[in-house]
């Protein structure tokens, strides 16, 4: 990791946690409505350069565990919690799969996560979380932009351009190549466009059915819903659900889960 890289994530970390961007705004006011994280334990699964884990135990009282799998983003992390000492936050670059986090939790929170991870990983990332990490009762939590929504290519670096999942392929992969840089992760913008998994509504629960769990909420949030009137709607039919920006569901687990 570069001197260079470390600053800027750093620099992104510290925007994020004291003014917050629109989708972490969005998290931060259904976790503050939601739930009550004081004294819990809570996992942040791909906790990236950890402002959210700061702000968890910061401002809701948790005390929060955040793994990742880049290197890059727990060196960010670490170096952020001494900017902003916090007690209750541990930092850790773990692979689930390969070594499991040997605790159970109140809470797991995977803020702008399942989207990024392989297909082929999702059931046992999930079999792990929910079967062995997630206390009886306890929730967890996704946010994510669903592909069929404006921003779910995740180029807004390069491009402004909404809905470029939708574009020819190739265009698109030229024009990101133009355009193209490394992140403050392990990955340039083109690699993590190219292995999004293509996630929505359907596929995640697809992915959750074998287990016992209750809906605890969903909110698919639009821009519509900046309109007083629509504040609450959940427009996730067609034709809406192409406008839905980011889906925000949680799932709390019965004992026999």
């Amino acid at each position: 990791m570069t001197e260079t890289q470390l600053k800027e994530g750093l620099s992104y970390a510290e925007t994020v946690y004291h003014a917050a961007n629109a989708f972490s705004k969005l998290d931060r006011e259904l976790i503050k409505q939601h739930f009550d994280l004081r004294n819990k334990d809570v996992l942040d699964f791909g906790c990236g350069m950890g402002h959210m884990s700061v702000w968890m135990a910061q401002e809701l009282g948790a005390r929060v565990d955040g793994v990742d799998i880049d290197e890059n983003h727990i060196a960010v992390a670490q170096e952020f919690r001494k900017k902003f000492p916090q007690a209750n936050v541990q930092f850790s670059l773990a692979n689930v799969i390969a070594q499991p986090v040997d605790k159970t939790y109140d809470f797991i929170f995977l803020n702008d996560v399942i989207e990024h991870i392989k297909p082929e990983w999702i059931p046992h990332v999930l079999d792990i979380l929910i079967g062995k990490n997630l206390k009886n009762g306890g929730i967890i939590f996704f946010s994510y932009p669903p592909w069929e929504g404006p921003h779910a290519s995740h180029l807004q670096p390069v491009s402004k351009i909404p809905w470029l999942q939708y574009f020819p392929q190739k265009w698109v992969v030229s024009y990101v190549k133009k355009r193209n840089h490394q992140l403050v992760g392990k990955n340039d913008i083109l690699t993590e466009y190219l292995e999004l998994n293509k996630m929505n509504h359907t596929k995640l629960a697809g992915y959750l059915k074998k287990y016992n769990l209750q809906p605890a909420f969903r909110k698919s949030h639009t821009k519509l819903n900046n309109f007083s009137l629509l504040k609450n709607s959940n427009l996730n039919f067609f034709p809406f659900k192409y406008i839905v920006t980011k889906e925000l569901i949680a799932f709390r687990k019965t004992k026999y889960s």
